[in-house]
């Protein structure tokens, strides 16, 4: 009896060399799946450059179209599409937005967020909020494209660079074993 406790704890050990491994192995065996680590690097920037694109609701279609087009490797692309997290959506295109806005010179009016909250104030289901909340965002549609699209090719980019520093040494350690 006095042997079941430690079994349980036992069972529950993390193991950090252990998980470390995993994670290796794991990307080793990406890399070796795929062609090169550069075609890989690129699906998974492409996923990436995806995420953060202004054209939400359609990246998974594209991501998976174009990486069939291109040859690339699917599952790298998918790990690509899931860099943008819910939590950073937000302020990812809000700074991006404003980037844009910054570039095209469209001004930020100062009772910008006075406004947003009187449009919170309306039911979403009336028009008056969908009519308010199209002359809010209205100016601001090309700041949101260029602004996001310009933010995530330098996120895409960044994703190519480190995917292919990742990559390269671990499909040279896969063919060594």
């Amino acid at each position: 009896m006095s042997h079941a406790p430690d079994a349980v704890n036992a069972a529950f050990q993390i193991d950090e060399t252990a998980e470390s491994k995993g994670w290796r192995a794991r990307i080793t065996k990406l890399a070796a799946a795929s062609g090169s680590p550069k075609r890989t690097a690129a699906g998974f920037a492409l996923g990436v450059f995806l995420s953060f694109s202004p054209f939400f609701g359609f990246q998974i279609v594209v991501g998976v179209g174009a990486a069939l087009a291109l040859r690339l490797s699917k599952t790298a692309v998918l790990l690509g599409l899931c860099a943008n997290l819910p939590w950073l959506i937000v302020p990812w295109y809000t700074l991006t937005t404003a980037a844009g806005a910054l570039v095209w010179r469209v001004p930020i009016p100062s009772g910008l967020s006075a406004q947003v909250r009187q449009l919170f104030e309306l039911p979403v289901y009336r028009a008056a909020f969908w009519q308010h909340a199209v002359d809010l965002a209205g100016p601001f549609l090309w700041c949101f494209i260029i602004g996001s699209t310009a933010g995530a090719l330098l996120m895409g980019a960044a994703a190519y660079v480190a995917a292919s520093a990742i990559l390269a040494p671990a499909q040279a350690a896969s063919r060594e074993s």
